[in-house]
């Protein structure tokens, strides 16, 4: 486990965490999760797009966010533990309506997140930039073409008061999903444990890493499979897009853009092998299974994190 030692302290505890969560399995330990398949192939922005459009594509499949101007999108840990959240409690209760509690201190608690000011501002304007964007994701091959709109949220109705998060509302605060993603999310889920996204809540690329290979390692065992080479150019547009990129700087010469391109892809591998080693603290066997070249990341088919937990699951 190289390149992880300046992390220090930050490692030392997922060490330690890694090894309470060793002795009781997810579902044992009441922290078995799902997420929806759409939402693991392409992902939210890791940082303020600061527009209201966002785009990115994994080469077959590209989800789009379009937000509200005035609202933005939602990026960062906040809403994709908001979103597990969501498809956990939908696949569970086999509900449309979920209840979030009667305080933002009592959500914060269903989030496994602490009741401080880092969460309880972000968590209401997160909630609002998620709930009122819409996701398209599109599919392409050279001869098909898939398109799908979704909304989130048919209604939600948030009585939570940041300046006093610990008060109760009179009324439950409540999160109605439309149809559509209510569907998606329950007819072919992809089972995560709640508890390492978690742990992992300070990256969003590694909570990203995590829910992606959990899928992929499902899809290689179902598609009898041994192994798995992904393009870093192909990883890069599906996970962090912008690495090295942005600079404001106008270049025209092929050989110095060339340069830049490449400089930016290796830029992204490294990031993404320094959080892949630390969802492998939680999740050994992928570890084991990972092989770093310059061109590819070989993935081999290893033991699933979480065995899967319907007799018929879908494949996209």
């Amino acid at each position: 486990m190289t390149d992880i030692v300046p992390l220090g302290r930050r490692i030392d505890k997922m060490i330690s965490e890694s090894l309470a969560i060793e002795y009781e399995d997810a579902k044992s330990a009441g922290m078995l999760g799902y997420m929806a398949r759409s939402l693991v192939q392409a992902t939210l922005p890791h940082t303020d797009p600061k527009q209201s459009y966002f785009e990115r594509t994994n080469g077959i499949v590209t989800l789009s966010i379009v937000g509200r101007p005035s609202i933005g999108i939602p990026y960062g840990s906040v809403p994709r533990s908001l979103l597990a959240w969501i498809c956990s409690e939908a696949v569970l209760t086999q509900s449309r309506e979920l209840e979030l509690g009667r305080s933002q201190s009592e959500f914060l608690g269903k989030l496994g997140m602490s009741n401080d000011g880092h969460y309880i501002g972000a968590l209401k304007k997160q909630a609002h930039r998620l709930f009122s964007s819409m996701i398209s994701l599109t599919g392409t091959t050279d001869s098909e073409l898939g398109l799908e709109n979704m909304v989130i949220a048919k209604r939600a109705f948030l009585f939570w008061n940041p300046k006093k998060p610990e008060e109760r509302s009179l009324w439950e605060s409540t999160l109605t999903l439309t149809s559509d993603f209510f569907e998606d999310v329950t007819k072919a889920p992809v089972p995560v444990d709640l508890r390492v996204l978690h742990h992992l809540r300070q990256s969003p690329l590694a909570m990203d890493i995590y829910t992606w290979a959990c899928y992929r390692q499902f899809l290689l065992k179902a598609k009898g499979q041994g192994m798995v080479k992904i393009p870093w150019v192909a990883l890069m547009a599906q996970f962090g897009s912008s690495y090295g990129t942005k600079s404001q700087e106008i270049i025209t010469d092929e050989k110095a853009l060339k340069k830049k391109e490449d400089q930016a892809v290796r830029n992204f591998r490294h990031n993404f092998m320094k959080r892949l080693k630390e969802v492998g603290i939680f999740y050994p066997e992928l570890d084991d299974g990972i092989e770093d070249t310059p061109r590819f990341l070989v993935m081999k088919s290893v033991k699933l994190h979480i065995p899967p937990q319907f007799k018929k699951t879908g494949l996209p």
